[in-house]
């Protein structure tokens, strides 16, 4: 193996083709938005004259002569493993070291561990202990197995569904409560659209309320503007709503429905020609009757409150050859009645599935699955899909040279 600089066009080439876990930090849309702000470096990982592996690099001045790099979740390999791994950190340690680097950072995105969908540690072929030991043993520090969203670093824990079974496998898989909740969501008319990019203030608003409400560490509203912008070939916006006065008329039809079976029931029954099933399906109608009337009060009662035409969530999906990501979301949690999340969940899985992806990834979990955890609401709505959940290495530095990099930290230059 060997490595060597490599231009842009080799670079998103590669990108075009790898199949494997890759972060949005390393798509090669993110590279273009880099490149137009700070110092980039492309590096190549070849073997013999294959290129099977890349990095992007990005790096701040400090000092006039010295650098900060960091390697956006790299380095990316294909047919991954821990030897191909090694090598090409040294040869990266080796390239910013020649670049007047004062520190690099990797925030590795492998497995280190999987989880069951409860939090366990399970066995599995595809954990990899070793990974943080092949940083340390280079020189890194390892910022710690946080369990708590720190702004400056990724999260370590991913839900993840595997969305290569049959749409009704997928169902079924789910528990009951979203099953019911999903299935609930395609009876009423609840609907999605595509937001463009003039209604971007839109999403980010109800993100932002919803982020307020939850008590998450803020995002930056302009961040969540960049990305959108930025990934918009990659991206999908969308926004769940219903029309309340389709789904009151809706109602109306199957109560109608309904009375008309109850009508022709007990008219059987007077004139002596009802059978015990259509007298006990008598019941069962009078019960699905108080429902529908029931429904159709509260239904009745959010168009008094809210009107006619409802928003009810937004949400923001990234996909590569890979995988989609959930990105971002929001909802109105006074109609939480009408299901919008799960509706727009299940149509981005369903999209997914469309685009040929094996993986519908949740995203973010702090890795504190107790009930006392601040992301527990979350991470129950996510765990209701049958997820698997990824534990993530963490956050790596080196610093290549100690009494420089303590000097710029002093001087507050860092």
């Amino acid at each position: 193996m060997h490595t060597a600089t490599i231009n842009e066009q080799t670079f998103k080439q590669f990108i075009s083709g790898y199949d494997s876990y890759m972060h949005y930090l390393h798509d090669d849309l993110y590279y273009d938005y880099i490149s137009g702000m700070y110092e980039t470096h492309l590096l190549g990982l070849y073997e013999d004259e294959a290129l099977i592996g890349v990095s992007m690099l990005s790096a701040t001045s400090v000092l006039k002569k010295y650098r900060l790099f960091t390697s956006h979740t790299g380095p990316l390999i294909k047919d991954f493993n821990n030897e191909r791994l090694e090598f090409f950190l040294r040869e990266i340690d080796e390239y910013v070291q020649k670049k007047g680097a004062l520190q690099l950072i990797h925030s590795p995105y492998h497995i280190y561990q999987m989880h069951d969908k409860d939090g366990n540690e399970i066995e599995d072929e595809r954990n990899n202990p070793d990974i943080i030991k092949i940083y340390e043993n280079l020189g890194y520090n390892h910022h710690g197995f946080t369990k708590q969203l720190v702004t400056e670093e990724l999260l370590r824990y991913q839900g993840v569904l595997d969305i290569t079974p049959s749409e009704k496998e997928l169902m079924k898989n789910m528990d009951s409560t979203t099953r019911y909740n999903t299935k609930q969501a395609e009876i009423m008319p609840v609907r999605l659209r595509y937001l463009d990019e003039d209604e971007y203030d839109s999403f980010i608003e109800i993100y932002k309320e919803t982020e307020e409400r939850i008590g998450f560490d803020p995002v930056p509203s302009q961040k969540i503007k960049n990305l959108l912008k930025t990934l918009k070939e990659k991206m999908f916006l969308v926004m769940t709503y219903v029309n309340v006065d389709e789904y009151l008329d809706q109602l109306a039809d199957e109560r109608d429905a309904l009375l008309r079976e109850k009508e022709e029931i007990l008219e059987k029954e007077k004139q002596g020609r009802a059978t015990k099933g259509q007298k006990k399906k008598l019941e069962q109608i009078e019960q699905q009757l108080d429902s529908k009337y029931s429904r159709i009060e509260k239904v009745e009662g959010y168009k008094a409150e809210f009107g006619t035409d409802l928003d009810l969530s937004a949400a923001m999906y990234y996909y590569n050859n890979h995988e989609m990501v959930y990105l971002f979301s929001g909802s109105y949690p006074e109609l939480s009645f009408f299901k919008g999340t799960n509706y727009a969940t299940w149509e981005m899985i369903k999209k997914a599935k469309e685009l040929g992806l094996k993986r519908f990834n949740f995203f973010g979990l702090t890795g504190d699955f107790t009930e006392d955890a601040k992301d527990y609401g979350v991470y129950r709505f996510k765990k209701g899909y049958n997820i698997e959940i990824e534990e993530l290495p963490g956050t790596f530095d080196k610093v290549f040279n100690k009494l420089i990099f303590n000097i710029a930290r002093k001087l507050k230059k860092i």
